[in-house]
């Protein structure tokens, strides 16, 4: 029973590659500090219809808006998922199909901060949560997106633990092949 319900799975759905490039600015009280850096993505994910289950990679790092060594480094594995809201279906063979789509993921960032030789690294759960467009032909897959990458951090306030809510936005733009 478990063989047939995961062969029907695979046989309506299909399999993407992909990468992202974008722009990551600096918020939550960083952008005094941090200036705008490059990010980049790397993913897998399963698509079926209107929903589309991703596995992804990303690096960024932000350096210091002052002159000086500074470095503040991003690495991060999630899991997210996202829905397309509206699809413009086009007639076969005519035009690429279009839309708008809605996601969210979490995951586990690895962060370093380096100035001149001293390093210093920890971790963090965080989130994502996703505006986009695409495209779709053939097998191809365009997509433009607006990304909050969203960090729960404790920090001290007056000797007892609070958590605070840290938030990087991203404008990135990808291209994956559909298998």
């Amino acid at each position: 029973m478990l063989s047939l319900f995961i062969v029907t799975v695979l046989s309506v759905g299909a399999f993407e590659a992909g990468g992202r490039v974008g722009v990551l600015f600096p918020g939550s009280g960083l952008e005094n500090s941090h200036g705008t850096a490059a990010v980049f993505d790397l993913g897998i994910g399963y698509r079926t219809n209107r929903s589309h289950f991703a596995l992804a990679y990303g690096y960024s790092g932000l350096g210091a808006r002052q002159a000086g060594p500074y470095r503040l480094e991003l690495n991060e594995l999630s899991l997210g998922y996202l829905h397309e809201l509206f699809r413009r279906e086009a007639p076969s063979g005519m035009a690429s199909n279009w839309g708008f789509e809605l996601g969210a993921a979490a995951g586990y960032s690895l962060l370093s901060r380096t100035l001149g030789s001293a390093r210093e690294t920890g971790g963090a759960p965080a989130g994502h949560l996703t505006l986009g467009f695409f495209q779709r032909q053939g097998h191809s897959r365009l997509a433009l997106s607006l990304d909050n990458l969203l960090f729960l951090e404790s920090q001290p306030a007056g000797g007892a633990g609070a958590l605070s809510l840290t938030y990087l936005p991203a404008l990135k733009g990808g291209i994956a092949y559909v298998f």
